[in-house]
């Protein structure tokens, strides 16, 4: 019976020691302008950090980004760049209206998993109605972004749990 619990517990310490989560996806680290922020001017770029890698295609763009003026109208960027795990679009000198400008991403990680998401900025102050149908989840999701850290928690759970399981047997067998 002993052998046959220490091999169990071996096995399951190593599936979690060498097995980490499927399903993890990029997620946003930070933005710039900061997500919900007031801003007295329109920055003449706007960044997103991701969790991991972006894929690039030679000059096919397999990521975007929009933005959407409080008037629902596109504000014109002019270049996008991706640096490793940083995308950063350029915006075109033009006239910005004060309100809530919608920052909308579409990203594909180095692994192919798709990622897509928005947020918003304020210049000077927010629309008073704000179109409310579109969410950024990375932003309001805590086990998205903690994921992993959970994944691994659990895992440490239960091999602590099994420890002193075997540590029970161990004293009920003396």
């Amino acid at each position: 019976m002993r052998t046959v619990f220490t091999r169990l517990s071996a096995v399951m310490a190593l599936t979690f020691l060498f097995i980490g989560p499927a399903s993890a996806h990029t997620s946003v680290v930070t933005t710039t302008p900061i997500y919900k922020s007031t801003l007295t001017e329109m920055p003449a770029q706007v960044s997103i950090e991701f969790t991991d890698e972006l894929m690039t295609l030679g000059d096919k763009s397999v990521n975007s980004i929009e933005i959407e003026a409080p008037d629902k109208s596109a504000v014109e960027i002019s270049k996008i760049d991706i640096d490793k795990n940083l995308m950063t679009a350029s915006l075109s000198e033009q006239n910005y209206m004060d309100g809530t400008y919608q920052i909308s991403y579409r990203v594909v990680s180095a692994d192919g998993h798709s990622v897509s998401g928005s947020y918003e900025i304020y210049l000077n102050a927010p629309t008073t109605i704000s179109d409310q149908s579109v969410t950024d989840e990375t932003h309001q999701s805590f086990f998205h972004m903690h994921e992993t850290h959970i994944y691994w928690t659990g895992a440490a759970l239960i091999v602590i749990f099994l420890w002193f399981i075997y540590r029970r047997f161990e004293q009920d067998q003396s």
